[in-house]
């Protein structure tokens, strides 16, 4: 990504709504794993960024962040919660079987060899454990968000779930994510292109604390629903896969 992303992410990571139900929906998955492990874990926060989800890590074991980009770095070292790392997320720079988790939260579309990425995620995990992930989906809404981001693509869930079992990880849970707001957003994309808009810009935007709010917890109501039930329909997809 652009330098300026990585300051707007730095600047709203942590309260800004998307972020935030993001970052519920990852815990709750972490908790789960974690209470079925019955343990602390090594935990790799994969494409840390700067550094918001980390510390939401640090209650489940010792978490470890690997980031390429030297800013992004910088960033979360201010953060704190991980002991961080500059490095590839295709040559990782740690023993086969390090980690009992690996989450990467929209890390894999940033990746021009994501199965290189997945084969490396899943050789860092020991036996049994566990690859947990989102990712933006729907090709067909790559926009100028994805471009300012630096997105290669935009998963289905099929061609998802097999790059994924290519490496020998095991889909345990893989559902559509972000679903109340899917409608809209195929709006505000559909309308973009008849406008013919095509600057690269990212849809995170500061909104008044109120509007936050209501979005914050409509997206709190899905980390529910997700617990219980695979939602069909969504702007991301978001799963866990196991290592045998």
């Amino acid at each position: 990504m652009r330098q300026e992303e990585y300051e707007v992410m730095h600047a709203h990571e942590l309260r800004h709504w998307w972020f935030r139900g993001r970052r519920r929906v990852l815990v709750d998955l972490l908790r789960k794993y974690s209470a079925d492990r019955n343990g602390r874990l090594r935990i790799l926060d994969y494409g840390c960024g700067t550094g918001g989800n980390s510390s939401s890590y640090a209650p489940f074991g010792l978490v470890y962040g690997i980031e390429p980009d030297p800013g992004a770095v910088r960033l979360a070292r201010r953060r704190g919660g991980a002991a961080l790392c500059r490095a590839s997320g295709t040559e990782l720079p740690f023993r086969p079987g390090s980690f009992d988790v690996v989450v990467a939260s929209d890390v894999l579309e940033h990746i021009d060899d994501d199965l290189r990425a997945v084969q490396e995620i899943a050789r860092m995990l020991r036996p049994g454990g566990a690859f947990i992930f989102s990712v933006p989906a729907h090709p067909w809404l790559f926009g100028p968000h994805d471009a300012a981001l630096f997105h290669r693509r935009r998963y289905v869930e099929r061609g998802l779930r097999n790059l994924v079992e290519e490496t020998g990880l095991r889909i345990r849970r893989l559902s559509y994510w972000n679903s109340t707001l899917f409608p809209l957003y195929c709006a505000h994309r559909l309308l973009g292109r008849f406008l013919g808009s095509r600057s690269a810009h990212s849809d995170v935007r500061a909104l008044p604390p109120l509007a936050n709010e209501l979005l914050a917890g409509l997206l709190t109501m899905e980390a529910g629903l997700l617990q219980r039930f695979r939602l069909p329909w969504g702007l991301s997809l978001i799963g866990v896969a196991v290592r045998a």
